[in-house]
């Protein structure tokens, strides 16, 4: 067995399919993103911003005064940095607070409200302001900027005045030793005018440049956000959609299946209509014309193609795990092989869940458990399904009616005839064809022993001197080990397999069917999508593949639901 082929996307196909495949996801996400930030900013309370600029002005009297450097005169960022710190005086916002004029405003509500941010390219400060009233934001705003350069004043102010404190004691204490002629009484005496003239030029550290004259609404448009949020969802919409198919560990292409199964792909069936799946019901019998039953007899002909050098008398159909479609796909099978005049025997030996009974609507029993266990005769437990005229002739087919004077007849069957026909199917004369069908009959109690057992090999011998085809339903190869058992009872296997297997089910699957003796047709390709199928597009097929391989047959058997997905 080959390994897997990874499932990457090469060609822009591929990636298109990647976005089909996940449609919902790449469309519901933006719509959702997209909605959301529409409510968020809807209902937003208004809010308006004003701005004001202040130039504060870097020179310092102080370190004039006493030739000293401060290394924030040199350094603009660090020094507009400094301010704006400062202007986030608690001291500072009370002062807003009582001079903006404004009902309510409290120091805390100033400070939450504003902001103060250096501009290194200007050299300027800049006060923001935001309030759900716009001329309240110009008010705070210029009363904010005002404050700043009387509040920056005030500090300079200080510290000059401290200066001249110092100064002017230290001149006290020089006259009182009468040194007043002396040359550190001259320089601190220098000091002190300067400082003097200094401290009138305070007033000039730091000005309004320019006031805030309106307010502009900051409230983002609920418009622009639902475009962005939906923009936003997409791009996550597709990353997590590409995410999704990596971590996919499902099969999407029939390249790696005849790759992993090392057997040539028979056809392809997609999903049924849903009233046929309702009411368990076969195309081949509810809708024979329809195009749907095309796909069946499409499939009939690829079997009998791949089988013409094999020549494969018994057939038996197997899957992977349950419910991949493989007892409706059997059953339409056998009824376009019966349809063109075969003699065709239809025989369920998927004893833990047997189905095939109530397809056709017929009796449970006597069926091949009553013929190996109870001693039943085949011709007894054998019933006919008449197939009603589906607009084709019988002389399509090559084979030949089961009758007494047929080469192959067999005297265990002589019981089928014409007026049992007739009698077995309820008096409808307007059959082309019939179908044979052996049903389970009662579940045997050990499933195992009874399949191995060698009078089911001598009951399918029996079905095969008779029968042109012989059909068999087996169950699942990975769910139980009875499937194993039956390949040694038959000619040829055929696999059904669902669209989008996961992969480790699928190379269990490789290894069981290398185990198995029979001659391996192919594989048939169920629930595939419509828009998929190109020459079996408008086929249908049945079963919803389970979600875990864990998901087998139970060890007591019991009667299946009414569903297509067997």
């Amino acid at each position: 067995m080959r390994e897997t082929l990874p499932n990457r996307p090469t060609t822009l196909a591929d990636y298109l399919a990647i976005v089909w495949r996940r449609k919902w996801i790449i469309v519901a996400l933006p719509v959702i993103a997209g909605l959301v930030a529409f409510k968020m900013t809807e209902g937003d309370d208004p809010s308006y911003r004003a701005e004001a600029l202040v130039l504060p002005n870097r020179a310092n009297v102080l370190t004039g005064v006493t030739q000293t450097q401060d290394p924030t005169v040199f350094d603009s960022q660090r020094f507009l940095t400094t301010q704006a710190k400062v202007a986030r005086s608690p001291k500072l916002a009370e002062r807003v607070a009582a001079a903006a004029g404004v009902p309510g405003l409290t120091p805390t509500a100033v400070l939450g409200a504003t902001s103060v941010t250096p501009d290194i390219e200007s050299d300027m400060l800049k006060f923001s302001v935001s309030s759900p009233s716009p001329g309240d934001a110009v008010l705070i705003a210029n009363a904010y900027a005002t404050a700043y350069t009387r509040f920056k004043a005030d500090l300079d102010s200080a510290q000059i005045n401290s200066a001249l404190r110092e100064i002017r004691a230290r001149l006290r204490a020089l006259e009182a030793r009468g040194q007043e002629d002396g040359a550190a009484y001259q320089t601190l005496a220098q000091y002190q005018n300067q400082l003097i003239i200094g401290r009138f030029l305070t007033g000039s550290n730091a000005s309004v440049l320019q006031p805030a004259t309106g307010a502009g609404d900051t409230r983002a448009d609920p418009r622009r956000n639902l475009i962005a949020g939906a923009l936003l969802g997409l791009v996550l919409a597709l990353g997590l959609a590409f995410l999704a198919e990596a971590l996919d560990r499902r099969v999407r292409t029939e390249e790696e299946l005849e790759t992993v199964l090392e057997i040539p792909l028979l056809g392809r069936v997609a999903r049924p209509p849903r009233l046929l799946r309702q009411e368990n019901r076969l195309v081949m019998l509810a809708e024979p014309l329809s195009v749907h039953a095309e796909t069946f007899r499409r499939l009939r002909t690829s079997i009998e193609f791949v089988n013409r050098e094999r020549r494969a008398q018994t057939i038996m159909f197997t899957s992977a795990v349950p419910r991949e479609g493989k007892s409706t796909t059997i059953a339409n099978v056998a009824i376009a092989l019966a349809r063109t005049g075969r003699r065709v025997a239809l025989v369920d030996l998927d004893v833990r869940r047997p189905s095939l009974h109530s397809f056709f609507q017929v009796r449970a029993n006597p069926g091949i458990a009553e013929v190996v266990i109870d001693d039943e005769t085949l011709g007894e437990a054998l019933q006919i399904v008449a197939l009603p005229a589906a607009g084709l002739s019988s002389a399509i087919g090559n084979g030949r009616p089961a009758t007494p004077s047929s080469p192959r007849w067999n005297p265990a069957l002589s019981d089928i005839s014409a007026s049992s026909l007739r009698a077995r199917s309820n008096g409808r004369s307007d059959a082309e064809s019939v179908l044979h069908l052996l049903v389970c009959g009662r579940v045997p109690p050990a499933n195992a022993d009874f399949l191995d057992s060698e009078r089911v090999s001598s009951v399918l011998e029996e079905l095969g001197e008779t029968f042109d085809v012989v059909l068999v339903d087996a169950p699942p190869l990975l769910a139980v080990g009875d499937a194993l058992t039956l390949s040694t009872k038959v000619d040829a296997i055929v696999v059904v397999t669902h669209w989008g297997i996961r992969r480790p089910i699928l190379q269990e699957l490789a290894r069981q069917l290398q185990n198995c003796r029979a001659a391996k047709l192919g594989f048939i390709l169920t629930g595939v999508p419509h828009s998929d199928g190109y020459g079996y597009g408008y086929g249908y097929g049945y079963g919803a593949y389970p979600s875990d391989v864990e998901d087998v047959y139970p060890k007591t058997a019991e009667r299946p639901a009414k569903s297509q997905t067997r």
